[in-house]
């Protein structure tokens, strides 16, 4: 019987998690800014928070190595799934040209059961089925109380003018080199601002519709780059050594985040398959960018509730996703359907219905 499940709880940031859609860097973010990290307004005012996006993608991600590493046991092949299977299973699109066939309406049931993941979090184009809508609803995780943002920033330098007892292990020639470039870098970084300062110029004449003006800073400029590229060529520069970073912001490390999933009209499978995710996830639980700078990781609880129409909510257990511990710890009676669904998807995993290939209406009748 399909249920309504509620996991209700909170996500710590154990380092400080940084994100940020193409949309928000291009609105806020920019030369010289630190790439923005997203914020909302709330009752309590403005809040930080991690997009549902991105844990939505990483569960999406832990369930399908968990079905896919099954796929791999039960058939022996070390490279199970094709192309098309990989990208229905991590993105929900395929790059197959089947048309949507409306009679496999009645046949979604059937897919559901034999590929869990698709029916947990669905997909844009699962072959002749078309959209599938999932049945799982990530929320935000919205920090609690944090409003503003911690702001990495830093230089790129180079290591031999840093620590300049380097030297004497490179040859006369390549210290020749070293000097070139980095007074070619200096040159080619005065014309670059040369022309920015022409091109605001060329900007305003052709707002003031003055051709003749526009012309003749076109022409400057282009002699400008080819100037440039001159000295680049010329003396071995490359991209600045020792240019500012613009940086990134970043959710700070120890703060809380209000976090909720909600399964609709779910089975027990489909409970397990998300503990399984959670699960996986947790053997590395990071969440983000910036992870080799110490940025992403997180630890979780959240209490489990099953949803009855006319009756409300009925907590089964605390589920607690703690660092590095490779599967999540179930606080709860023996008894409580939580350990029902693990067992449920365990059999799902070893049963027959077990299918990760494209949707059809030929496989549907395999």
């Amino acid at each position: 019987m399909a249920t309504h499940y509620v996991l209700e709880g909170e996500i710590k940031a154990e380092q400080p998690l940084a994100t940020c859609s193409a949309a928000l860097k291009e609105a806020e973010g920019g030369k010289g800014k630190p790439i923005p990290v997203p914020h909302m307004q709330t009752p309590e005012g403005n809040r930080l928070y991690f997009p549902a996006t991105g844990i939505r993608g990483k569960l999406r991600r832990a369930l399908r190595d968990v079905l896919r590493e099954n796929e791999i046991k039960r058939t022996g092949n070390d490279k199970p799934l094709s192309l098309d299977q990989h990208y229905l299973l991590t993105l929900g699109g395929i790059k197959g040209s089947e048309e949507t066939d409306k009679a496999s309406v009645d046949q979604e049931s059937q897919w559901r059961e034999r590929n869990v993941l698709l029916s947990l979090f669905g997909a844009g184009d699962a072959g002749y089925m078309g959209m599938v809508h999932g049945r799982l609803a990530v929320g935000n995780a919205i920090c609690e109380s944090v409003s503003v943002p911690h702001v990495f920033s830093g230089v790129r330098s180079d290591d031999l003018y840093r620590d300049r007892s380097q030297i004497e292990f490179l040859s006369q020639a390549d210290i020749s080199a070293l000097v070139a470039q980095s007074q070619g870098n200096r040159d080619a970084s005065g014309i670059k601002k040369e022309i920015a300062v022409l091109d605001k110029a060329r900007k305003a004449a052709r707002a003031a519709k003055e051709g003749d003006r526009v012309d003749e800073l076109s022409a400057k400029i282009e002699q400008l780059e080819t100037d440039m590229k001159n000295v680049k060529a010329e003396t071995g520069a490359k991209m600045s050594i020792g240019m500012p970073l613009d940086g990134w912001q970043a959710i700070p490390a120890g703060a809380v985040m209000r976090h909720r999933f909600m399964l609709n009209n779910a089975k027990p499978t489909e409970l397990g398959a998300l503990l399984a995710a959670l699960d996986h996830f947790s053997a590395l639980p990071t969440l983000g960018a910036h992870l080799a700078a110490g940025c992403g990781l997180v630890s979780a609880r959240w209490e489990l509730f099953k949803v009855v129409p006319g009756e409300g909510k009925t907590s089964l257990g605390v589920l607690v996703l703690e660092p590095f511990a490779g599967a999540v710890t179930i606080e709860a009676p023996a008894d409580s359907e939580v350990f029902a669904a693990r067992k449920a998807f365990q059999d799902y995993l070893a049963g027959d219905q077990f299918n990760l290939s494209i949707p059809s209406a030929a496989a549907c009748k395999a």
